[in-house]
């Protein structure tokens, strides 16, 4: 009897420990452009699978793409990864996949300030400070002082509407994509 009982408990405790170094799968969940906007603030430095449809690829270098979800308000920049050369133009309209890390930009005074002065010291070019929203057009404004200076008076309008020093934009810092039709 006694026999039975430790031969029943080896097997358990054998059955046990292999099953639990057993390799887990690991299923990440794709996100749609809304609801990574919506879960943003928390996934800040953590990597995630987004899925959406290129609106814009930057012409100058290809380092940055818009993906937008449903509408024109589900829009998310993606930026080059390490490794990558460049995104292509020609991907405008394509579904992707993207995996990728989520980082936060965080517009406060000092940044503002810092891109006033580059803007009012005409450096002929874009300023480096300058926040990429991938508007329609954005390319023939580069450069233009007056709309530079706009857009950094409304970004102060927004800091202070929203009761704390910053408004934050976040992205997606690219690892991989794919193209859904593949």
């Amino acid at each position: 009897m006694l026999k039975k009982i430790i031969m029943i408990s080896c097997v358990a405790v054998f059955a046990i420990s292999c099953n639990q170094n057993a390799p887990k799968e690991e299923s990440q969940t794709v996100l749609t452009i809304a609801q990574l906007i919506e879960q943003a603030p928390d996934l800040v430095g953590k990597e995630i699978t987004v899925t959406g449809t290129v609106d814009h690829v930057c012409k100058h270098g290809g380092k940055r793409m818009f993906l937008v979800g449903n509408n024109d308000q589900e829009r998310m920049k993606v930026n080059l990864g390490e490794g990558q050369l460049s995104f292509n133009p020609e991907m405008e309209g394509n579904d992707l996949v993207v995996k990728g890390v989520v980082d936060e930009l965080k517009i406060d005074k000092a940044y503002l300030d810092q891109w006033e002065s580059e803007v009012m010291a005409d450096t002929q070019g874009e300023a480096a400070s300058k926040v990429h929203m991938g508007e329609a057009g954005h390319e023939n404004n580069e450069g233009n002082k007056n709309e530079d200076l706009e857009k950094i008076a409304e970004y102060r309008k927004q800091i202070e509407a929203s009761g704390t020093d910053h408004v934050s934009f976040y992205s997606v810092n690219c690892i991989s994509f794919e193209d859904k039709k593949q």
